[in-house]
C-alpha cells in the first residue's frame, strides 16, 4: 500500500473584535494530553520568536477542536465541514465560542506528533498565517487517533480573538 502524505486544510474568518474577561479552569474542562501540550508550547515559542503574544488555551475552542479531530478520525474524512454539515464558525458557536471576533481553524491528518504537525503547518503559508495572526489571543487544540481511518492521526487547532474561560497550556 502506498504511503499517504499528510493532509492539510485551512479556514479563516475575520469579524469584529470583542473581549470578555477570562475565567479559571473548572472540573469537567478539557485536559490536554502530552502531545497537545507540546503543540501549545511549540506554537507559543514560535509566536514569541516572531514578536507575537502567547496564546491562552480556550475551554470552548479546545472542546470544539477535540470534537472535530475525533469526528474526522472516527468517521474517516478530512474537511473543515464536519459530519453534521457545520462550518468551523458554526461549530465554534455550538461549543460556546460565539464571539464576534477573528476566528480561524487549521486541520491536519497523518502526523502522530505535535512537532510534525507544527512543521507541516509552518511550511504552509495559510496555516502559518493562522499560527502567527496577531489578532488571535486564544487557541483550542485537539488530536485524535483511529487505527481504521485513512490517516490514523487527526489534528485541529481553532483560533479566536476573544479570551473566554481558559485552561493551562
Amino acid at each position: 500500500m502506498p504511503r499517504l502524505k499528510p493532509a492539510l486544510a485551512l479556514a479563516l474568518l475575520s469579524l469584529a473584535v470583542g473581549s470578555p474577561a477570562a475565567a479559571t479552569a473548572a472540573p469537567g474542562d478539557p485536559v490536554l494530553d502530552a502531545e497537545e501540550k507540546a503543540f501549545c508550547t511549540k506554537i507559543n515559542q514560535y509566536r514569541a520568536q516572531n514578536g507575537r503574544a502567547a496564546l491562552r488555551v480556550s475551554v470552548a475552542l479546545t472542546n470544539a477542536s477535540k470534537w472535530m479531530s475525533n469526528d474526522l478520525a472516527t468517521k474517516n474524512y478530512f474537511s473543515h465541514t464536519d459530519s453534521m454539515g457545520r462550518t468551523f464558525g458554526t461549530r465554534l458557536g455550538a461549543f460556546g465560542y460565539a464571539y464576534s471576533t477573528s476566528r480561524g481553524e487549521n486541520v491536519a491528518a497523518g502526523n502522530a506528533t505535535a512537532a510534525s504537525t507544527f512543521e507541516q503547518w509552518r511550511r504552509s503559508s495559510g496555516h502559518n498565517a493562522n499560527m502567527l495572526n496577531a489578532s488571535y489571543t486564544v487557541i483550542g487544540i485537539g488530536r485524535a487517533y483511529s487505527a481504521t481511518s485513512t490517516y490514523k492521526n487527526y489534528w485541529t487547532t481553532d483560533f479566536g480573538g476573544s479570551v473566554d474561560r481558559t485552561i493551562a497550556c
